[in-house]
């Protein structure tokens, strides 16, 4: 163990620091258990996951119903999250009928309130999910690798990832969501 006496305030942050944050997210391939993972590609299966809303119903995601779906993560105290939502909002809008959205957040529990206050004043047009703990990972975001907030996840009816962004990324996708979905709408992957 380092002892902070010995070593000078910015060097022991910054061997402390890290330390902290590897107990905070424990990978643990080595004895045969699920390890964190980046960000789902575009042909990968998107996982499926259950969760429960602020008032405690289900909000489920199961990948491969023949419904193109759009995950969206994101959290309450996220400024780019609350610049976007209503961009996501919006899409959910247009494209509902064909394009499932379901939001995932990922403040925890504690925070219920806080998430509840923000979706009565936005009035989302889709289901979100609290993420919570299974042991050490997220049930919804870690199996999707999500290491940002709002990552959006578009998946095909198959169950098939057709593209994922991250963070600023999403104003692409906004901008080019028309386009990007109209072949899932027609039952066909993007590209066909």
């Amino acid at each position: 163990m380092i002892s902070r006496t010995l070593l000078p305030p910015r060097t022991a942050a910054a061997v402390l620091v890290p330390l902290l944050l590897l107990q905070a997210f424990p990978a643990r391939a080595a004895d045969g258990q699920e390890a964190l993972r980046s960000l789902v590609k575009a042909g990968e299966k998107a996982p499926a996951f259950s969760l429960v809303d602020v008032d405690g119903n289900d909000v489920s995601f199961r990948p491969g119903d023949g419904r193109a779906a759009l995950v969206v993560f994101w959290s309450v105290f996220c400024p780019l999250c609350r610049e976007l939502m209503p961009g996501i909002n919006g899409f959910a809008a247009r494209h509902g009928a064909a394009v499932r959205v379901v939001g995932v957040n990922l403040d925890g529990r504690r925070f219920t309130g806080n998430v509840r206050s923000y979706l009565a004043e936005t009035a989302l047009r889709f289901p979100v999910g609290l993420d919570d703990l299974r042991g050490d990972f997220f049930i919804a975001s870690d199996p999707f690798g999500v290491e940002k907030t709002p990552t959006a996840v578009l998946v095909d009816g198959g169950g098939t990832v057709r593209g994922a962004w991250a963070a600023d990324r999403i104003r692409e996708f906004l901008s080019e969501a028309d386009a990007i979905v109209s072949p899932l709408q027609q039952g066909k992957s993007p590209g066909q």
